[in-house]
């Protein structure tokens, strides 16, 4: 974690604020530093699980990028302005439609701890999503027809979620902060061509609000859900239940509950700048949420890279040699937990296991089931659960036997959302 312990203590407590998040920004930052950070996500250079921590470093190149995007904007205009430069109508209307949506997706881009996604494939994101997303809502809206603007998300998140989910489909993307970051690709795309959009229609004089206005829009609100929908997925296939799961139910809500109550034209108090008081308040609503959201994210990684951090009563190697157990889905959903102990225990009392669920974790027993080693064999107890330990076709584990657990064995722990693996 160097560098960064005290930033991953809090994180630990939940307790980490935006402020934790942008500590490094005014900090100095070097040439290489900026190399380091566009060589990521490579082969060569997307970090092992357990390295991931250690290799991240907080953000700060996303505001180097805003600022200089707004000194260049202010040069255009002043151009535009004075009249002696028509050639620098279309560079302030392409800047002033990206500026903030793009600032806002390289700031999740740098939040992105597993760094598996280099900013190629982000742009790529940026671009194809955005324009994917437009298309798939003019095509949804020629089937809704003519209605009020404030039922726009009806047609324009379920259109920038069927586009993330065509990136979100590729496995290798199973961690929420992953999720995050397509979702603000999409959306950041979305929002820099509805835009470009307006100012054609309706004059430049639209550009600056809409910019200001854009850290409460699209972007945020798409990764919201791509974050949620990522950690329900989690290493599994992309599949319909994952779309019924309440984790994700509840941000998707959240995204179209701000974008409707944005479109309505009832106001609370107009102020300077941003026109009135219900944008600001939605703006930092939109944040809070995503905040809770990231710190989700950085626990999840968190899990991953220390398996057993959650309380480690390792003993002496006793498994198959390359054996480990890997969480497909649930609360610990990516981590990977090496079979390197002589037991490890599932449940919610935090002093008897050392693979602690959640006191609030539905159907988890306070010592639910354990994975031992007997003769070299991976053997899996149900210790009288409440709810029980199943594998994964059903079968229910009778309390106290134990059952072998050959490679590629499944099973899970009350119901499916709790599901692991021997890899």
């Amino acid at each position: 974690m160097a560098g960064n312990t005290t930033f991953f203590i809090k994180a630990a407590e939940q307790k980490i604020t935006w402020k934790d998040i942008f500590s490094d920004v005014f900090k100095k930052h070097s040439r290489e530093d900026g190399e380091r950070l566009f060589v990521a996500g490579t082969a060569l250079s997307t970090p092992h699980e357990g390295q991931m921590l250690s290799q991240w470093k907080k953000p700060w190149l996303f505001a180097r990028v805003g600022l200089f995007g707004l000194a260049f904007l202010l040069i255009m205009l002043v151009l535009v302005q004075s009249g002696g430069e028509v050639f620098a109508y279309i560079p302030l209307m392409f800047v002033g439609a990206v500026l903030v949506p793009f600032t806002i997706l390289l700031l999740l881009w740098e939040m992105n701890i597993p760094r598996n996604i280099p900013i190629y494939q982000v742009l790529i994101m940026f671009l194809a999503g955005g324009g994917l997303s437009r298309i798939i809502t003019l095509i949804m809206g020629d089937f809704v027809g003519s209605v009020q603007t404030y039922w726009a998300p009806l047609t324009e998140e379920p259109a920038k979620l069927f586009a993330l989910c065509i990136f979100l489909r590729n496995p290798k993307y199973r961690y929420t902060l992953n999720g995050l970051l397509i979702g603000a690709a999409v959306g950041a795309g979305f929002a820099a061509m509805e835009t470009m959009g307006y100012a054609v229609a309706y004059g430049f004089g639209n550009l600056l609000l809409r910019g200001i206005l854009a850290p409460g829009g699209h972007v945020v609100y798409a990764a919201l859900y791509g974050g949620a929908l990522a950690m329900v997925k989690g290493t599994e296939k992309l599949q319909s239940k994952h779309f019924m799961d309440q984790r994700f139910l509840v941000y998707f809500g959240i995204a179209f509950a701000l974008h409707f109550i944005w479109n309505t034209p009832i106001g609370l108090v107009s102020i300077p700048i941003f026109g009135d008081l219900k944008f600001v308040l939605l703006i930092v609503a939109a944040w809070v949420a995503l905040l809770r959201i990231l710190k989700q994210g950085i626990m999840q990684i968190m899990r991953i890279s220390q398996p057993l951090g959650v309380s480690a009563a390792a003993a002496p190697a006793l498994a198959p040699e390359n054996l480990t157990l890997r969480a497909v889905s649930g609360y610990y959903s990516g981590g990977v937990f090496p079979l390197s102990g002589n037991r490890l225990v599932f449940g919610r009392d935090s002093k008897q296991a050392n693979i602690v669920f959640p006191s609030s974790t539905p159907g988890i027993s306070s010592i639910h089931c354990d994975i031992t080693i007997e003769s070299g064999t991976v053997m899996l107890t149900d210790r009288n659960s409440s709810y029980g330990t199943f594998f994964v076709d059903g079968t229910r584990l009778t309390p106290g036997k134990p059952y072998p657990l050959p490679p590629r064995q499944r099973f899970y722990l009350a119901n499916r959302e709790n599901l692991f693996e021997i890899e």
